[in-house]
């Protein structure tokens, strides 16, 4: 509901909206969407449009943006290229954390919905452990961006590697380095 009666008809208007990360995947264990915003005019112009329209919804709590085209992030391996925008908006009794990139088509590389034909045929017991570890690295604070582990991190674990304990993630991806 609050996708598709507050947040969506403000998006669209300034570009090709597509959402993506645990959401599409139904590997929703917090509240936070990931949404791309693919328009071919995207600019710091634009950016800053977005960034108004989106601090002017009433339900807005808290704001974050980043200019990720002019100065790129520290990780640009795993994080996409583009303008960041981070509201947190109040809907029910949560606050949810948005990541929307506002990105021209060239920029966009697909990575939000990078491992979605795999996720949504996945059977009970990969979503089951998918859910468990994010939900126990959330609890040790090692989930998140700048944290330890990405929601990718846990994706490429259990798909590649079966993990199934933090130790067995740690050991994983220190062992399949991209």
């Amino acid at each position: 509901l609050l996708l598709e009666k507050s947040l969506l008809p403000v998006l669209e208007r300034y570009g090709k909206v597509s959402v993506g990360g645990s959401y599409s995947y139904k590997l929703l264990n917090h509240p936070d969407l990931d949404i791309d915003v693919e328009n071919n005019e995207a600019s710091k112009d634009l950016f800053a449009e977005l960034c108004s329209a989106l601090i002017g919804l009433d339900f807005t709590s808290k704001f974050k943006s980043a200019d990720r085209v002019n100065f790129p992030h520290a990780h640009s391996d795993k994080r996409p290229f583009g303008y960041w925008i981070s509201p947190e908006i109040n809907f029910g009794d949560r606050v949810w954390k948005m990541d929307i990139w506002l990105q021209k088509p060239e920029w966009n590389t697909g990575d939000t919905n990078r491992y979605c034909e795999e996720l949504l045929h996945i059977n009970d017991d990969m979503r089951i452990n998918i859910l468990s570890l994010k939900e126990e690295l959330i609890e040790m604070n090692l989930y998140g961006v700048g944290k330890e582990f990405l929601s990718v991190d846990v994706y490429e674990g259990v798909l590649r590697g079966n993990t199934r304990t933090i130790d067995e993630l740690r050991d994983f991806l220190n062992t399949n380095v991209t």
